[in-house]
C-alpha cells in the first residue's frame, strides 16, 4: 500500500492524522503531524509513524466493521510502536 504526505485537517471535532483512499489504494498521511513527531521524536520514530498509520489505515480497509482498538492493536504488532508514543508526541 503506498502512501503520501498531505494536509488533511479535521474532520468534526477530530483532528485528521491519516486516511485511507480506496480509488487509489493510498494512505494520506497529515503532513504536520509527520512534520510534529519527527521534530519530537527523531526521523526514525516518524518512519514508523508512518508504517503505524499506513499498517492501522490499511487494517480498517481490509476489515472495515471492526473496533478502531483492533486497528490500533494490528499497527502495533506491525510496527512494534504503541500510538500513545506518537498521541504524546502529537499533544506535546
Amino acid at each position: 500500500m503506498k502512501f503520501e504526505l498531505a494536509s488533511l485537517g479535521t474532520w468534526g471535532s477530530a483532528r485528521l492524522i491519516a486516511e485511507f483512499d480506496p480509488e487509489s489504494n493510498l494512505v494520506r498521511v497529515d503532513a504536520a503531524s509527520y512534520e510534529r513527531v519527527r521534530e519530537r521524536l527523531g526521523d526514525a520514530m516518524a518512519e514508523r509513524f508512518i508504517a503505524y498509520a499506513v499498517a492501522h489505515e490499511g487494517f480498517h480497509a481490509a476489515r472495515p466493521d471492526c473496533a478502531e482498538a483492533a486497528a490500533h492493536e494490528f499497527a502495533r504488532a506491525e510496527t512494534g510502536a504503541d500510538r500513545m508514543l506518537f498521541e504524546d508526541a502529537l499533544r506535546a
